[in-house]
């Protein structure tokens, strides 16, 4: 068959060179259609029970565990001007509420209206709102700086301020922020005249604006208003531990839907960067998903041209020739956009384990185009510089079925990953499998067809005297190991058994940590914002814990209130400090101040009534809005059900006793909480508890199970496989021993060095045997090729090693000096993923070249 598809292309070889650039040019435009996800909805399955739980609690009580936590404070706090910042920087965040098309069709009629008639500057712009600050400074803050400043603007210059403000509105548009809550908007509860109603803390004029005080009474007074409900504190504002007094404001921002959230949270980012005279720290699980997107691309676009300028150096290093660097370079590009813009087009993201595709696939490129390279100029003498199409035939069908055989397995070791739970695991299985079935395919194909039309030359740089190969360092290794792997294979194994005891070790050591956070270095400014404000409120990011009466109004019980805040007065507690709960919410909050309003605010009665009759009195006379008519008053949607039947507890994490709180950690928590709920919680209550928190314990049970199926399924397809290739038993066992040895070392060196196995190292080993199968292949496919030739075992080794052991040698530094390149990466586990592969690359090919010779000349195993 191979024969048969070499007549073909190589016939008229210049129609599959151009049938594959037509085929890349289309498949490119899929490129343009990517986008990346780090969303917890592009891991986890949508069947599994615990995100279905989740899905249903965020139905009911809206997001709560993916907020935006802002902490704002300046060097004089408690000053008219810097209250006046801080409304002016939450009046432009509250533009992305509450979509309000009249004013912004207003808005678009002014712009145009400053605008119609040339020449314009944008000063004249600016003018057209000196009464609508809020869009005044939105342009000041996106228009470029160098359009602010010049003389004049011309229609692509309106054109891009133009595209500014409609990117702006469909952002408004979306409704995407369902809540936003600080002080200087917040209302508090209260009981004058037997009636209970909400009030500002800071008061409106009649067009609504605030009224931000200006002296310093007003401004005591304010400070008196925020500090009487003790809710507030570390909801509303911070107490710096050292002088007791308020030391930083919150603005929490709750988003609506499951929108995509990176564009708001641009914008929000923008708007602090509008604001430098106050000091602003972010944190949330959308701040840090939209900075790991960005990350990630950075990352795409710097680690990829840095892999292809390392490989580039190892190509000329091997061939010395310029064909010997276009023809991989053209056969891994086109591999890269043959596979990426599949992605596109068929409407797949990037994710976190999809970032190591591209970098993968230059990889597998590498190894398949220098294997086919080699060949060549291993039969260069075969092929008549005045035919040279049968020559390059016969020398391409040798090689070409051992790179399809190899790529037929590393296709195999890569799709066993299917069977992961993880959504973004699965899908990194498929495109990493086809691609490499792509990149056989581009190998097999473009580069016999353009050796056929290329001057038949071989590189000067690599003839020694006499018109003969030089002999090289690596040459020069290679007789070395054949050697050693000949005269000493019992020394070598026993050195073998050493490391792996000692990696096995290591092994029970590992851990498993799939915490978004912990993909930013310990100093990146994302981690240390997040912990900043999250330190100062509580915490960045939460679970629910729902408590269930098991009967309509049960929530309005006194009994079942109490029972509340003996849960959260237990979570919160001194001596349950390794539990790392920052703050906790709750319904009861809003009762205990209605209680405390009713009795002239009274800090003694901020507590929970003593009978059910009292509660259900605030309740009927408290004023409050229900916007959507489900039976709940607006501010109780986050906390109770419409049915009055269960209580929602929000906790935050922070870090009390730990330095970080990851996925292990959290485990831990919501085991001891569960656990202790079970104990205590009275007859007749049931208790759940859910959230992003908990949904990444289970991401991790699925990464390790998925791990170890994924794994032993490899292992066992590749032997398989290569068993009936070689139609030998002991050619399967004999195939593992350097992927099983290498796949020890690695996780053994994560468990002793403290590398978390997380969503980018869960896939080392699947890439270790899919890589590692590839030099194996080799290797006892040219060693069964001179073992037919009747030569001792011995000789048959050294050959092999002279031949298919400098494609090897040439591969791992590809392979090595790309995935070297990771350590440029903004995240810790790619950083860490590049050293692993790079290491583990190394390890499979001294595993080819020596470990599998050595076995096979312990053993004695035939290859017929």
């Amino acid at each position: 068959m191979m024969n048969s598809y070499l007549n073909l292309i190589l016939k008229r070889p210049l129609i599959p060179i151009l049938g594959l650039i037509l085929i890349s040019v289309y498949l490119s435009l899929g490129i343009l259609k990517i986008q990346l996800d780090s969303s917890i909805e592009s891991f986890m399955p949508k069947h599994d029970a615990e995100y279905i739980e989740y899905s249903k609690i965020k139905e009911i009580y809206g997001d709560n565990d993916r907020f935006i936590q802002i902490s704002v404070t300046h060097k004089n706090l408690w000053t008219a001007d810097a209250l006046n910042s801080i409304n002016k920087f939450l009046i432009d965040i509250e533009e992305y509420k509450d979509f309000e098309k009249i004013k912004e069709d207003s808005r678009m009629e002014k712009f145009h209206a400053a605008t119609h008639q040339l020449p314009v500057k944008f000063d004249n712009i600016l003018v057209q709102f000196k009464n609508d600050r809020p869009f005044l400074r939105f342009l000041k803050r996106k228009a470029p700086h160098d359009l602010q400043t010049q003389e004049n603007l011309n229609k692509k210059d309106i054109k891009t301020i133009e595209k500014l403000i409609l990117h702006d509105l469909d952002i408004k548009e979306s409704n995407i922020i369902d809540t936003i809550l600080s002080p200087i908007s917040a209302k508090d509860i209260s009981g004058a005249n037997d009636s209970l109603e909400t009030y500002d803390l800071i008061e409106c004029d009649e067009n609504g604006h605030r009224i931000i005080p200006q002296t310093k009474s007003d401004i005591d007074a304010f400070k008196q208003r925020l500090t009487k409900n003790p809710a507030y504190e570390k909801r509303l504002y911070a107490i710096d531990s050292e002088t007791g007094k308020i030391s930083d404001l919150s603005v929490l921002i709750k988003f609506a839907g499951t929108l995509p959230r990176e564009e708001i949270v641009c914008a929000i980012m923008s708007i602090i960067d509008a604001y430098p005279e106050l000091e602003i720290y972010i944190s949330g699980v959308p701040y840090v998903a939209k900075n790991f997107n960005s990350y990630m691309q950075k990352d795409l676009f710097r680690n990829v041209p840095l892999i292809l300028l390392v490989v580039t150096i190892i190509f000329y290093l091997n061939f010395k020739s310029l064909r010997g660097v276009f023809l991989p370079l053209a056969t891994l590009g086109m591999a890269q956009i043959w596979t990426i813009g599949l992605m596109g087009h068929l409407g797949y993201k990037i994710t976190s384990v999809g970032i190591t595709l591209p970098p993968l696939l230059i990889a597998v490129g590498s190894s398949y185009a220098i294997h086919v390279l080699n060949q060549y100029y291993t039969d260069f003498k075969l092929i008549l510089p005045d035919n040279r199409r049968p020559g390059i035939k016969t020398a391409m069908t040798h090689i070409s079925i051992t790179v399809f055989l190899a790529g037929f397995t590393t296709f195999a070791a890569f799709i066993t990953l299917v069977t992961s739970h993880v959504s973004a695991i699965q899908e990194w299985a498929v495109f990493s499998a086809v691609g490499v079935l792509l990149t056989v395919f581009i190998s097999i194909t473009l580069i016999p067809c353009v050796l056929a039309m290329l001057p038949h030359k071989f590189p000067r740089s690599l003839m020694g005297k006499g018109e003969t190969r030089k002999v090289t360092f690596v040459d020069k290794l290679l007789v070395i190991t054949a050697k050693t792997a000949i005269t000493h294979p019992k020394k070598i194994y026993v050195v073998v058994g050493i490391i792996l005891a000692v990696s096995i070790a290591g092994i029970c050591r590992l851990k498993v940590d799939t915490d978004i956070l912990h993909y930013f270095k310990k100093d990146d400014p994302v981690k240390q914002n997040v912990i900043i404000a999250g330190d100062k409120f509580g915490g960045g990011w939460g679970f629910s814990i729902i408590i269930d009466s098991r009967q309509a109004d049960g929530v309005k019980s006194p009994e079942f209130l109490n029972t509340i805040e003996s849960i959260r007065e237990w979570l919160e507690a001194d001596q349950n400090a390794d539990l790392n709960i920052g703050r906790t919410d709750a319904f009861s909050d809003f009762i205990k101040r209605m209680h405390m309003a009713m009795n002239n605010d009274d800090p003694d009665y901020f507590r929970i009534p003593e009978t059910r009759m009292d509660i259900m009195d605030y309740l009927e006379i408290y004023s409050g809005d229900d916007d959507d008519s489900d039976g709940r008053i607006d501010e109780f949607e986050t906390f109770v059900d419409s049915d009055f039947q269960q209580n929602n507890i929000l906790a935050r994490l922070t870090h009390k006793t730990t330095e970080g709180v990851g996925t292990m950690e959290v485990k831990r928590i919501l085991n001891k909480i569960e656990q202790h709920l079970a104990q205590t919680l009275p007859d007749g209550y049931s208790f759940a508890i859910t959230g992003y928190p908990a949904i990444e314990v289970q991401l991790a049970h699925y990464v390790v199970t998925g791990q170890l199926t994924g794994l032993l399924l490899s292992l066992f397809i590749v032997a398989f496989v290569i068993m009936l290739l070689f139609k030998k038993f002991a050619a399967g066992p004999l195939a593992l021993i350097d992927m099983g040895v290498t796949i020890i070392i690695n996780f053994g060196i994560m468990g002793w060095f403290g590398i978390h196995l997380d969503m980018v190292t869960s896939i080392i080993a699947s890439i270790t045997i899919g890589i590692g199968v590839d030099d194996t292949i080799h290797f006892l496919n040219t060693y069964r090729h001179y073992k037919h030739k009747d030569i001792s075992v011995s000789s048959a080794i050294e050959k092999t090693l002279y031949v298919a052991g400098k494609a090897i040698v040439f591969t791992s530094l590809a392979l090595t000096g790309g995935f070297l390149v990771l350590i440029t990466s903004n995240f810790q586990p790619i950083l860490l993923f590049g050293l692993l592969i790079s290491l583990t690359m190394i390890n499979t090919t001294i595993g080819s070249i020596l470990l599998i010779p050595s076995a096979i000349k312990l053993t004695g195993i035939e290859l017929d």
